[in-house]
């Protein structure tokens, strides 16, 4: 079992003032025992350490032998958590069982993206990871056949949701009309375009319950997490866990794994990733990922930005808003590993999403305009 370190002791994490409030740190330390790292530490307040276990998504990754150590107010209320977890978890399995076949039998390629496929994947069992939706991704090309797919097993465009999507969003979000789990249909991976652009070979079929699901096999899965993670600031622990767990896989090729990260320009946030995962779980890093790792100071600060989200429970909005738009914008682009890369992030920060475009209707003449109402925007949110 990984010996837990002190997230203050790692000599790459800057210190900052957050990082001493007793309270979200025993909150941290008591939530990685549960998870089997660490020392036992002194009881936290029930009702703060399920809101905490809640709002990272590791309920179903508590070690229930030492959830049962706690007193009952504890061992009560995390379990109610547990059964939560489990309980959505085969929701959104059914769900996506249902989807799943009724796409591939119109000749469709649907592929799974975290979920449920990646909760049998790194943790080996569906009631590991809970979730608020479905994320499919599928081509463009094949989105007409699949609307109607949907229509027919209930779902529909949320509101606010037009077609086609401005070119800075990646996903389309669907409702059930019975409130059956949403679903989000991605026609990219990740909101930057460049980043992961094709998929071609990189499926993995997953057992689920009976069910094939093509998924992103593990050593494709991996740089598409940590790019997904460090799009939200590393700021959830079941997106660390997910990372750890696959790294855990003793069928892994970490060669490929390495070529891959250099593949997709991920090294910078590789080094970030690694960071943490050694800081919370002692994760040990194989060779291969060593030599990749790129550190730069974005990693850094990303890193410490991370570990103070973590312990404080931060939300996207929250975490933009202590950065400021400048800051977060001039990171993310410092955080990709080629100007190509950097060239395009800007290009992808400054491109309007179907928000913008709701906010402000121009007519087509003065389209032009919407990268200034982005901008406009971006600065409200982080303001």
């Amino acid at each position: 079992m990984p010996t837990h370190r002190s997230p203050t002791a790692n000599s790459e994490i800057p210190r900052t003032h957050h990082q001493n409030v007793p309270s979200n740190d025993a909150l941290l330390r008591a939530t990685l025992w549960l998870m089997g790292f660490g020392q036992h530490v002194a009881e936290v307040d029930s009702q703060a350490l399920n809101a905490f276990v809640r709002h990272h998504g590791v309920a179903g990754l508590l070690d229930r032998t030492r959830v049962e150590t706690l007193d009952r107010t504890h061992s009560t209320a995390l379990a109610q958590e547990q059964r939560r977890i489990a309980l959505r978890a085969l929701q959104l399995g059914a769900a996506l069982q249902n989807l799943i076949p009724a796409m591939t039998a119109r000749g469709l390629q649907p592929l799974a993206l975290k979920g449920p496929a990646l909760a049998v994947q790194a943790h080996g069992a569906l009631s590991t990871r809970g979730g608020v939706d479905l994320d499919i991704l599928l081509s463009e090309e094949q989105w007409p056949a699949a609307l109607e797919v949907f229509q027919q097993q209930g779902y529909t465009p949320a509101p606010g949701q037009r077609l086609p999507l401005a070119r800075g969003t990646h996903e389309l979000v669907l409702l059930h009309r019975e409130r059956r789990p949403r679903v989000e249909l991605h026609r990219r991976l990740l909101r930057h375009r460049h980043l992961i652009a094709d998929t071609q070979g990189m499926a993995q079929e997953v057992d689920l319950q009976g069910t094939q699901v093509a998924s992103l096999d593990p050593i494709h899965a991996l740089p598409y997490l940590i790019a997904h993670a460090n799009q939200h600031c590393f700021r959830r622990l079941i997106w660390l866990m997910d990372i750890h767990a696959l790294l855990q896989r003793p069928d892994l090729d970490m060669q490929r794994v390495a070529r891959q990260i250099q593949r997709t320009g991920t090294c910078a946030m590789l080094n970030t990733c690694l960071t943490l995962l050694d800081t919370l779980f002692g994760t040990p890093v194989a060779a291969p990922l060593q030599r990749v790792r790129r550190p730069c100071r974005a990693s850094h600060i990303m890193a410490a930005l991370a570990l103070q989200a973590i312990r404080e429970s931060l939300s996207d909005d929250e975490v933009a808003q202590r950065l400021g738009p400048l800051k977060r914008v001039s990171m993310d682009i410092a955080l990709q590993d080629s100007l190509s890369g950097r060239l395009h992030a800007l290009s992808g920060w400054l491109s309007p999403t179907d928000k913008d475009s709701n906010w402000m209707t121009l007519p087509p003449a003065l389209s032009f305009l919407y990268p200034l109402v982005r901008l406009y925007r971006l600065a409200r949110r982080f303001r």
